[in-house]
């Protein structure tokens, strides 16, 4: 049996556990320092952006131990084509709804028309690395080769007889690096400070200002989808949202301070665990839900998108608006990863669709930082809430044909 994240009295766990005072102490002292001291705030975006290269070090392994531990793991399932089949119709139907959620949003609250913009007050440089990154077609499929990797070594070791065995080792391999990362996260309160003074200095209130329609439209269609749509959902399944959300408030306020629904990827797990829901299914659904099933990346990948039309006064066919519907939903799944993986995913969807110019795209990158977090954190929890349902769809019916960890 796995141990809890938080089990072992150490200074680590001590700390963990206090984590959210921390994390509040540093948004506000990095807000106060940015707004007062935006010449110093200006030069520590490196620190988080060196955090978040190591942190993508260290879950990149974990992401592809869970997939392939997952998969491998559903083997030992009776009902496992039902679990696999409930999976992948709940990931469409959600990840469908939540496109058509923003796109109706853009299209009846129009972000993108009249807003007064004048392109000379708007900072047209792009960083670098979204320009070298959005220019690399390896990019995308070398993301879409490891998830191919990771689950076809699940198959494999899943269909081999030495699969207990193997399974035990992934088991050790993903709890070392929990522990790595346990260690990691006692500077998550510097990175923050860090990544909240940066952005006040940098964007701050008058860079908001011109562009707060399209923030607004995608923050209210994410609460919108988050407490109708998921909502509904989580009703219909007998449990309470509400409970829900209360259960996991510190994992969704580690979210929103990193703007990264991977930073509470390791702690996610266990405590659903504590909450009944097995383990199993967790172990499965949800790191296939942080690349197949990101909600909130699909409606800000809409909504931006929607913007820019609206912007440009382009006039689109329905067959137009049915193929950006394809490659957004294609789009969506590169979107899991550190802050600013979304708007790399935007630029994707805009190079593919052609019928958007993508010349002032530093329009959005502006306020991209302020969209991130609704972004990430819809991501979390119709990730989680995913799990949570096909979890309970399945406590009763699930039979194990040999025992492994």
């Amino acid at each position: 049996m796995m141990k809890p994240l938080f089990e072992q009295k150490t200074f680590t766990d001590s700390y963990l556990r206090n984590l959210t005072l921390y994390v509040f102490t540093a948004i506000i002292c990095g807000a106060l320092t940015g707004y007062y001291f935006p010449e110093t705030g200006r030069h520590l975006e490196q620190v988080s952006h060196y955090f978040f290269m190591l942190l993508e070090v260290l879950i990149v392994p974990i992401i592809f131990i869970a997939v392939t531990y997952g998969v491998s793991y559903i083997f030992n399932i009776e009902n496992a084509f039902k679990i696999v089949g409930q999976m992948i119709l709940y990931f469409l139907l959600i990840t469908s709804v939540s496109i058509l959620l923003g796109m109706g949003s853009g299209l009846i609250l129009k972000p993108g028309a009249n807003t007064g913009i004048n392109m000379m007050t708007i900072n047209k440089e792009l960083p670098q690395r979204f320009l070298n990154r959005s220019t690399n077609p390896l990019h995308i499929s070398n993301y879409i080769i490891f998830l191919l990797i990771s689950i076809s070594a699940g198959i494999i070791i899943g269909l081999s007889k030495g699969k207990n065995k193997i399974l035990r080792l992934l088991d050790e391999g993903k709890n070392l690096f929990f522990k790595l990362i346990k260690y990691v996260y006692i500077f998550l309160p510097i990175v923050i400070f860090c990544n909240i003074t940066y952005g006040i200095s940098v964007y701050g209130i008058n860079t908001l200002l011109p562009l707060s329609k399209i923030v607004a439209t995608v923050y209210l269609t994410s609460l919108f989808f988050i407490f109708g749509i998921l909502g509904a959902v989580t009703s219909f399944f007998k449990i309470s949202l509400w409970d829900f959300l209360i259960s996991i408030k510190e994992e969704i306020i580690l979210v929103v301070a990193t703007s990264s629904s991977k930073t509470a990827f390791p702690m996610i797990f266990e405590k659903m665990e504590s909450q009944g829901y097995d383990r199993k299914i967790l172990r499965f659904v949800i790191p296939l839900g942080y690349n197949f099933n990101l909600a909130g990346a699909c409606i800000y990948l809409s909504i931006s998108c929607i913007f820019l039309i609206q912007f440009y006064n382009i006039s689109l066919t329905l067959k137009d608006y049915f193929w950006l519907f394809i490659i957004i939903s294609i789009a969506s799944k590169t979107a899991s990863g550190v802050p600013g993986s979304g708007f790399l995913a935007l630029m994707f969807t805009l190079s593919r669709f052609g019928k958007i110019p993508i010349t002032d795209l530093a329009l959005l990158y502006s306020v991209d930082r302020f969209m991130n977090e609704a972004r990430s954190v819809t991501n979390f929890i119709g990730i989680t809430i995913s799990a949570a349902i096909i979890s309970k769809l399945n406590q009763k019916t699930i039979n194990l044909k040999n025992d492994v960890p």
